[in-house]
């Protein structure tokens, strides 16, 4: 049941006046800096209870309550400015996965930690299914981000030009994010191309373009793995960390590898390339939604001068790949 935008007063960080366009509002914690609160929906009304601590989800604050608490730009944008009941799903879906991303990652570290324990070779099988995991993982979040931008296209744009807003009207965007940058399945498409057979603006067209060869690598991974039967080959557990062959596909793909990533002259440390992985994940659902906002008109703030953070039990492991993304330690030994 709905509840009253009279009942929303009583929410300090809402800004009731904003809640005039149908979004739906998530009630989420709010950290003041001291203590948790939080509000409920009662058969009384709007009430306010106790909270002691929250282990995981979204909450609202000034900044974060724990270290390991993220801001992501994405989250931020979308509960903030776009929260309309059919986008609410998809903004869950994808930060469940970005959850699921640490979780991945927090389970390869605790199989190197237990391999002394575990059955022979154990712990290189146990690995290599989390990276085919991950793979999977990450390609279909940008289905779903496809999802919620040809969504908000449809439903929530009107352009000022008037036959540039004849052109939205008369196609429908793609649901899949291959159809948008890849033609025949395979040629990736310029920002003019996009921009011609869809009638986007200039620069998200131009975002699909810079995302466009990252989403290519990792849709011939995940096809492989799926369609092939293929793998990622031997993933060698060592007492530093799990490595893998980078002049193996897919890993060979990667063009970040560096002398100090390497165990030996044969194999080096997987970390760097997932920590690609995912950020270049979390990073394209940053920068396409940012641009969105940026030549669309999104409605204005829920909670102005408030940020969303998000926290998991893993983000450690999702605050670690930033740091070796950033140069930091690629080692777990």
């Amino acid at each position: 049941m709905a509840i009253p935008i009279e009942s929303l007063r009583a929410v300090p960080y809402l800004k009731t006046e904003h809640l005039g366009d149908g979004r739906t509002v998530k009630l989420m914690p709010l950290w003041d800096g001291k203590n948790w609160r939080m509000w409920f929906d009662t058969s009384e009304g709007l009430v306010e209870g106790k909270v002691v601590d929250t282990v995981e989800g979204d909450y609202v604050s000034v900044g974060a309550a724990k270290k390991s608490d993220l801001w992501i730009p994405f989250v931020d944008l979308m509960w903030q400015r776009a929260s309309w009941p059919e986008i609410c799903p998809l903004i869950m879906s994808i930060s469940d996965d970005f959850h699921n991303m640490g979780t991945s990652v927090a389970k390869l570290r605790y199989f190197h930690d237990s391999q002394k324990t575990l059955a022979n070779r154990s712990a290189s099988r146990f690995a290599s299914t989390e990276l085919e995991y991950l793979v999977m993982l990450t390609r279909g979040v940008f289905d779903l981000l496809q999802e919620m931008v040809s969504n908000l296209w449809s439903n929530s744009v009107q352009l000022l030009d008037e036959a540039a807003e004849l052109r939205r009207r008369a196609r429908k965007l793609p649901e899949t994010f291959s159809k948008i940058v890849l033609r025949d399945k395979r040629e990736i498409r310029s920002a003019k191309q996009i921009e011609s057979e869809f009638g986007l603006p200039k620069p998200l067209a131009e975002e699909y373009e810079r995302v466009a060869p990252f989403f290519s690598q990792l849709r011939d991974v995940r096809d492989s793995v799926v369609h092939s039967g293929a793998d990622f080959g031997i993933v060698f557990a060592t007492e530093r960390g799990f490595c893998v062959n980078p002049k193996a596909k897919p890993f060979s793909e990667f063009s970040g590898w560096r002398p100090e990533h390497y165990y030996n002259e044969n194999i080096a440390s997987v970390l760097p390339w997932i920590a690609n992985v995912v950020l270049q994940t979390i990073q394209a659902c940053n920068g396409l939604m940012n641009t969105f906002g940026t030549i669309i008109k999104l409605p204005p703030e829920i909670a102005p001068g408030y940020r969303i953070f998000v926290r998991g039990p893993h983000n450690e492991a999702l605050a670690e790949l930033l740091q070796v993304h950033s140069g930091a330690s690629f080692w777990w030994g």
